[in-house]
């Protein structure tokens, strides 16, 4: 089995692959756009401003601090809700009585993102930035905690000043502070992943917002990512989150709380429904 996108997404017709010259300059801001794969019905997307750290054929790095202002989607009768929030049943409705959604201004709260997204897979890596205080079992110098996390969505394009993709519900991080991804021999170990939202994913299929088939694909890109990260390890390297900390440290806009709540942001506390990778 290879990776595979369940759907395609509408993009502008000038679009090339990540990895695919002309590359971007370093500092230069580009948009990280989210776009469903009902995107043409209400035109809502998500688009934020970041800031390119690398570009070339091993893949691109952007970055987005703490403070950004960004665009979100909301969901019409939830618009103060993070759409996470809204119950699933109402949620995942079948297109022809699906919600509509609109955009609405945002910011990006917590310390900031790294995100490494590898050629021609769909997913990213990100190296999130977090406040060390709130978890009093990993604490690190430098009040700054590293997380993990791999987001499972759309094969990226992109045009000169963005980059298209679309968010595949589920995700997989590594909480288990007693076996990170990072082993101390250099290996990448999977053992502690865990699967995110998964209880979404079913509900996508269940509700009939889309085909079942396509939730059984993501599932099997996240397994198959899992057995195969060393395929990608340009993307896993120890040194991004060396980069991270010291983007944090030079941030013109100021880092958010991460004790605050926001609702412009995938990276939540992990919720019930989420499941190890035998999806127990």
């Amino acid at each position: 089995m290879s990776l595979r996108d369940p759907f395609t997404i509408p993009t502008p017709s000038q679009v090339r692959p990540v990895g695919k010259a002309p590359y971007w300059t370093p500092g230069q801001t580009v948009a990280w756009t989210f776009r469903r794969f009902d995107f043409d019905r209400d035109l809502a997307e998500v688009a934020r401003p970041m800031r390119v750290i690398a570009d070339g054929p091993s893949g691109s790095v952007l970055w987005l601090a703490g403070g950004t202002p960004t665009q979100e989607t909301r969901i019409v009768g939830w618009e103060d809700t993070n759409a996470h929030d809204v119950p699933l049943k109402a949620r995942f409705r079948p297109l022809a009585e699906a919600p509509t959604r609109i955009n609405v201004e945002g910011t990006w709260r917590g310390r900031g993102v790294l995100k490494i997204v590898p050629p021609e897979v769909p997913f990213s890596v990100w190296v999130l930035l977090k406040d060390a205080g709130d978890d009093v079992d990993r604490p690190e110098s430098g009040g700054v905690r590293v997380e993990w996390y791999i987001n499972l969505e759309s094969t990226h394009r992109r045009t000169d000043d963005a980059l298209f993709t679309s968010d595949h519900i589920l995700d997989i991080t590594f909480p288990i502070a007693s076996i990170p991804l990072h082993a101390e021999d250099g290996r990448l170990d999977p053992t502690g992943a865990v699967f995110k939202d998964v209880d979404e994913l079913a509900a996508a299929a269940n509700y009939g917002a889309w085909p079942k088939e396509w939730s059984e694909t993501i599932r099997d890109n996240g397994s198959h990512l899992l057995d195969h990260l060393g395929d990608f390890g340009w993307a896993f390297e120890l040194e991004w989150e060396t980069v991270a900390r010291d983007l944090v440290g030079k941030a013109r806009l100021g880092a958010a709380s991460a004790s605050e709540k926001s609702f412009d942001q995938e990276h939540r506390v992990i919720p019930n429904g989420c499941y190890d990778r035998q999806h127990r």
